[in-house]
């Protein structure tokens, strides 16, 4: 997309609420505010104005006893001013007041939207990645295990090791199950339904970076949203160091419930540091994540909006589902389409109905915006800072359900952009298991004995099934096929381990095929025999993510492992169209 078309796109000018003059409530033209004005503004206020100010837009300029006048930044700001009877004084473009918020405010916003978790709630950060106590108990576990392959006959650290991962494999396995099982039945609660005048304001977070392939069809799905424009309240996040995509925002001519923030670089650049940065600026009582490649259905906020007014208080989030538009373009992208189908199809609402802990997707999770803050928002030390996000929610005690509502998304169609994607998730299982381990037994009580298990089989074993696989597949087949490396009198043994380690990987194979061909179905989608009997295929890939994951969480814990979007051949003809 070219820069150049911006005012091209969408008509915007005719949608311009005010053009150029800004008058107050009695059409007498208000004069401007300039950018070191509003700074001069900013710099005084103390820290409870500062907060409303960075979500209204509108700042106090002229404060006596008794009257309080404010300059309003942006037609947002002016139409408040309408809704709330505020007085004002003056005006002033939204661009000048995020320049002047940067200025002079800045430097302690990023370093909130860095620290602020590590800060509140340490024990939650990642920003340690272990405490004293797990590399203690990482040094005993490492020096039993070298003793034991040293000291121990090798049939019994053999069955010692294919035990332990067993377990691994058997965690993931009961999640699969759990999917094929009948719901638990609850009482049904039915939606409100809500006039466009009662709606809350809803804010939209939209983290983008070096995504200028996308922006069009990005726009064209946020414009096309079904909620009332005036309670809209969409920020889209750029990178201070994103040159291009500054450009490109500078020259689009954006409605009035849109608002570009720019966040200031800093020693740390993730997406959750984003979202912490552009929360401080959003007013929604409702909130929601997009991604760059989004493609949300029309009534998306308006059902979670109505959904959120029938449930109770304590429902802090509901998790829309994500399928891919370009599910059918390569095997790659079928494998993923499975995988989604079965997460977001069957595992998602199956553990939602059960209460137990929901590991949240990257986008499409609508929140009560208030106890997201309460919890701290999201981690920017952790690479998957929504599963991380989704297991502190439950922890406090908070309950997360799923929205009846699709969200499309390209799958990654090139391998290369996929393993970075796969690693990067992956190393975040761990990092979010590390951090939520550091006490098992106040984790045990939060979440109770099912919860805890559901946390274990959602992250550790997630990680360490993907990355012991093919050495268990591996040692199995060279007990069963070449020859038992172990003494001749313990042949049997060994043998009988390797068939019980292959009968937990066929085990594990039925129940996946069995719940990926349900999913499938959920989504009218059939004839996909070959993706769902090479699967394994796909598993050993996993297994590659997951070394790599291993070897960046040593190397580069927090390095945010960037995934290309508009790669996908579908989005290149619809771009070529238009």
């Amino acid at each position: 997309m070219s820069a150049d078309d911006g005012h091209l796109l969408f008509g915007f000018a005719e949608n311009a609420l005010y053009d150029g003059k800004i008058t107050g409530l009695h059409g007498n033209v208000l004069p401007r505010v300039s950018q070191s004005e509003l700074a001069d503004a900013l710099r005084h206020l103390p820290r409870e104005e500062v907060d409303r100010a960075l979500e209204d837009k509108l700042v106090p300029i002229i404060t006596m006893p008794g009257v309080k006048l404010y300059a309003a930044c942006g037609a947002q700001a002016m139409q408040l001013v309408e809704e709330r009877g505020v007085r004002i004084a003056a005006s002033a473009s939204l661009s000048d007041f995020h320049e002047a918020v940067r200025f002079i405010h800045g430097k302690a916003l990023e370093k909130g939207a860095s620290l602020g978790l590590a800060r509140m709630r340490p024990e939650f950060s990642a920003s340690r990645r272990f405490t004293s106590a797990q590399i203690a108990v990482g040094l005993v576990l490492a020096l039993g295990a070298v003793l034991g392959a040293v000291a121990l006959p090798l049939d019994v650290a053999w069955a010692g090791a294919s035990l332990i991962a067993a377990l691994f494999f058997l965690a993931v396995v009961a999640l699969r199950i759990l999917c094929l099982l009948p719901p638990v039945h609850h009482p049904e609660v039915k939606p409100a339904t809500r006039a466009d005048a009662d709606l809350p304001v809803y804010s939209v977070l939209v983290p983008l970076f070096r995504e200028t392939r996308v922006v069009r069809q990005l726009l064209n799905a946020l414009t096309a949203l079904d909620y009332p424009p005036q309670r809209l309240d969409i920020k889209l996040i750029l990178e201070e160091g994103d040159l291009e995509m500054r450009r490109l925002f500078a020259k689009l001519d954006l409605p009035p419930q849109f608002e570009v923030i720019i966040v200031p670089a800093g020693t740390l650049q993730t997406k959750p540091r984003a979202l912490n940065y552009a929360l401080r600026f959003a007013r929604g009582e409702l909130l929601t994540i997009f991604d760059a490649e989004d493609i949300p259905e029309r009534d998306q906020l308006r059902r979670a909006a109505n959904a959120f007014a029938g449930l109770p208080q304590d429902v802090a989030c509901l998790q829309a589902a994500l399928v891919f538009f370009n599910a059918n373009e390569n095997w790659l992208t079928r494998q993923f389409t499975i995988e989604y189908a079965t997460l977001f199809g069957l595992l998602l609402p199956a553990l939602a109905n059960h209460h137990l802990p929901l590991p949240l997707g990257g986008t499409s999770n609508h929140f009560r915006a208030g106890l997201l803050r309460k919890v701290g928002a999201w981690d920017p030390y952790n690479v998957t800072e929504d599963a991380d996000l989704g297991l502190r929610l439950a922890r406090a005690g908070y309950q997360t359900g799923v929205l009846n509502s699709q969200t499309y998304e390209e799958a990654n169609v090139r391998l290369g952009n996929w393993m970075r994607q796969r690693a990067r998730w992956l190393k975040g299982f761990l990092i979010t298991w590390l951090v939520h381990m550091r006490d098992p037994m106040r984790v045990w009580g939060e979440l109770g004995a099912s919860g805890f298990w559901a946390m274990q089989a959602l992250t550790l074993g997630v990680f360490a099934s993907a990355l012991l696989h093919p050495l268990c597949m591996a040692a199995s087949l060279a007990m069963l096929v070449i020859h038992p490396v172990l003494p001749e009198e313990a042949g049997w043994f060994a043998r009988m381990l390797a068939g019980v380690n292959l009968a937990v990987f066929a085990a594990g194979y039925g129940v996946t095929f069995a719940a990926g061909r349900r999913a499938l179905r959920r989504q009218r989608i059939s004839g996909w025999a070959v993706p769902l009997l090479t699967m394994p295929v796909y598993w050993l890939l996993m297994s590659a993510a997951a070394w790599l994951a291993l070897w960046q969480f040593v190397r580069a814990p927090f390095h945010w492992n960037k995934t290309e979007h508009g790669l996908s051949s579908f989005q290149k003809r619809r771009r070529a169209k238009t």
